[in-house]
């Protein structure tokens, strides 16, 4: 390598360099709490608004249509900038959400008068990290659907014999569910189960076999090697029921203890240290429903159309329920016909109860139009974001 001599500065030229642009306090701060954030859009509050800045404004501005403007600059270029207000910051945010993103919500944590009489920036600080799987908020929410965080964890076999570990959690409702299934069985399970966000380790959504599949869908959140840890996971599951051994639990496998266990390290992350109150696991067991692969799904049109909407779909035609619980659970079943006889013939028993009783069955839908959706208002105020 040739090294090339300095090039003198004329004493004029050097006169007239500008020193490198000094960071603003708020930029500063700015800088620090976005790097404390990695890969998610920071909504970073200036008074009645929420500010985006650099490569978060041009991604916000691209998928809410508003408009890219700048504000100063940043080693000598132009900071890009968006905004939304405050009071309609639930809008936004869940448009966000719908197409994957994630968001952390960073509040002025102190009264500006006092950062004034201080000559210092306001002290602010993320109490909020919003992802697509971890919502309890009934604006952000579709109150007829499941809200589903899935977790994969996958067991390296001989001759392609790997098991994969599922586990998903609706923190708005608390339903828990982990099973286990063979990688082939993979893509039906998903499609079944629908899961706003899915979390897989580093290595698995690099994975040549599964990787490719894994990036198509809606929102998947890759995660180190240590939220996937099978030795520790019995102890995080322990930790987070507050039980002393997993005999407190239901029985399930190591490998669906380490998808468990990810899913609540996740919402531990997520809620800053708000535990939402989830059921213990409940174990599904492999064969209980019709495996049904996903393009035999979509051509069916259970739950949703073939351009994703709800309307028009099997699901649509067929929902006479009067609450929000019921929607989401005759969605459920809807989406997992079962093949357990003596299962089928109690659920036919139910129906025939009700049909043969109709004014039982009247006044108990009555009693039901006046009854809230407890269990997700019960998950909005275990994390303090209840309301009227």
């Amino acid at each position: 390598m040739t090294i090339q001599p300095a090039v003198p500065v004329p004493p004029e030229s050097a006169a007239s360099a500008e020193p490198p642009a000094r960071v603003s306090p708020m930029m500063e701060q700015y800088h620090e709490i976005k790097a404390a954030n990695p890969g998610l859009l920071l909504f970073y509050r200036m008074g009645d608004f929420y500010e985006l800045f650099f490569e978060d404004a041009e991604i916000a501005s691209r998928a809410l249509g508003i408009t890219l403007t700048k504000r100063g600059k940043h080693q000598g270029l132009d900071i890009p900038m968006c905004g939304v207000p405050v009071e309609r910051s639930d809008d936004y945010l869940h448009r966000l959400i719908a197409l994957g993103h994630r968001v952390a919500v960073c509040e002025q944590t102190e009264d500006p008068a006092l950062a004034r009489a201080r000559k210092s920036v306001v002290r602010r600080d993320v109490v909020r990290l919003i992802t697509p799987g971890t919502l309890t908020e009934d604006t952000l929410l579709d109150a007829r659907a499941n809200n589903y965080l899935l977790a994969i964890a996958r067991a390296r076999g001989s001759a392609g014999t790997d098991r994969i570990g599922l586990a998903w959690i609706d923190i708005s409702t608390a339903e828990f569910i982990v099973t286990e299934c063979a990688t082939g069985e993979l893509a039906a399970t998903l499609a079944r189960i629908n899961p706003n966000e899915v979390i897989v380790t580093d290595a698995l959504y690099g994975d040549a076999e599964l990787g490719p599949s894994l990036r198509e869908l809606p929102a998947v959140t890759p995660l180190t090697r240590d939220v996937f840890d099978s030795a520790t996971a019995e102890r995080r599951l322990c930790d987070y029921f507050a039980v002393a051994t997993m005999d407190g639990l239901s029985a399930m496998s190591r490998l669906e203890a380490t998808a468990a266990a990810a899913c609540v390290t996740y919402i531990d992350r997520t809620q800053l240290g708000k535990r939402p109150p989830l059921s213990p696991p409940s174990r599904e067991m492999a064969g209980a429903t019709m495996a049904i692969d996903p393009a035999t799904r979509a051509n069916l049109e259970l739950t949703r159309t073939l351009s994703g909407e709800r309307k028009g779909s099997l699901l649509d035609a067929i929902d006479c329920t009067v609450t929000a619980a019921g929607s989401r659970l005759l969605a459920q079943r809807l989406a997992a016909p079962l093949t357990d006889v003596a299962m089928i013939a109690r659920r036919l028993d139910a129906v025939a109860s009700f049909v043969a009783e109709p004014a039982l069955r009247d006044d108990i839908r009555a009693s039901l139009r006046a009854a809230p959706d407890m269990a997700r208002a019960l998950a909005r105020l275990s994390v303090g974001r209840g309301g009227p």
